[in-house]
């Protein structure tokens, strides 16, 4: 009998609804970043800045004597951003900036794959742009139809 590896499913495409169906999963994650972050920063700068903090994240990265703790502490919370980004990854959303609490989600737009997109803190997802415009080609999905696909999603 012959075998086949599982073909790449492809991205998942949202509808509008679908996608505000996520919100407030999406709001509880990006909440947890934000509090995470809130005590990162301190702690990162603790360490000697960003580029000290990159080097113990490292496989091999060695904790300053004395300053074991801070760097275990240091990589569990960059472990925990890194579990929520999973997580928002596993529902089929794509986190474009985790600064700005930023989702995308692939949709259908007159047969044309768009984004629709959402960021940390709107109440529901309200704007669209195209794959290669990026936020600042946000436009509002008022008086836009965004279909469902035509094959299984």
């Amino acid at each position: 009998m012959l075998t086949f590896p599982p073909m790449d499913a492809g991205p998942r495409f949202f509808t509008v609804e679908e996608a505000n169906a996520l919100v407030t999963s999406l709001e509880l994650e990006f909440g947890r970043v934000a509090r995470v972050r809130a005590e990162l920063g301190p702690l990162i700068d603790s360490l000697g800045g960003a580029d000290a903090a990159v080097e113990l994240l490292q496989e091999d990265g060695e904790a300053p004597p004395g300053r074991e703790a801070d760097t275990e502490r240091l990589r569990a919370l960059a472990g925990e951003i890194t579990a929520a980004v999973e997580r928002v990854n596993e529902l089929g959303c794509l986190v474009k900036d985790i600064d700005q609490g930023l989702v995308d989600f692939y949709a259908l737009m007159d047969g044309e794959p768009v984004f629709l997109c959402w960021q940390f803190g709107e109440p529901a997802v309200s704007h669209w742009h195209g794959l290669e415009e990026g936020f600042a080609g946000r436009q509002p999905i008022e008086g836009v139809t965004v279909r469902p696909p035509p094959f299984m999603n």
